[in-house]
């Protein structure tokens, strides 16, 4: 099955809830990644989360693990600094669910640099670089 990421919350949303497995190609991986469980999917803002912006990711909970996506729709690379402003999401969304185990899953519509990218894989999170506008 061919899975095309799309930088919008619906289709994320949409990907998530139909729970089929992410090809390796689009998480940067060598295997799929099964994708567990869901029983809700839904886009909050960060500022639930006690995080300054106006931003919003879509969250997705199930019984022992969260996911969660941020999606960044521009033009220019993200950058190492914005891996790990990432990383400190993931964190502080490990402390508000501390039984469950949060994965975090970047989606842009730019080209991650190396160092964001390895960083992120590092931490147990998932890249999506160049994934479609709509």
């Amino acid at each position: 099955m061919r899975v095309t990421v799309r930088a919008t919350e619906e289709a994320i949303i949409r990907l998530l809830r139909a729970g089929h497995p992410l090809p390796g190609d689009v998480v940067d991986r060598e295997l799929e990644t099964r994708l567990p469980v869901f029983q809700s999917v839904e886009a909050v803002p960060v500022k639930n989360y006690g995080i300054e912006g106006t931003g919003r990711i879509v969250l997705a909970r199930g019984r022992k693990d969260v996911w969660f996506v941020d999606i960044k729709r521009r033009s220019g690379k993200i950058s190492a600094k914005d891996g790990e402003a990432f990383i400190e999401l993931r964190d502080k969304l490990q402390q508000r669910y501390p039984g469950q185990k949060v994965t975090g899953w970047l989606v842009t519509t730019a080209e991650v640099d190396t160092k964001a990218k390895t960083f992120i894989a590092e931490k147990g999170c998932f890249a999506t670089a160049g994934a479609a506008k709509r």
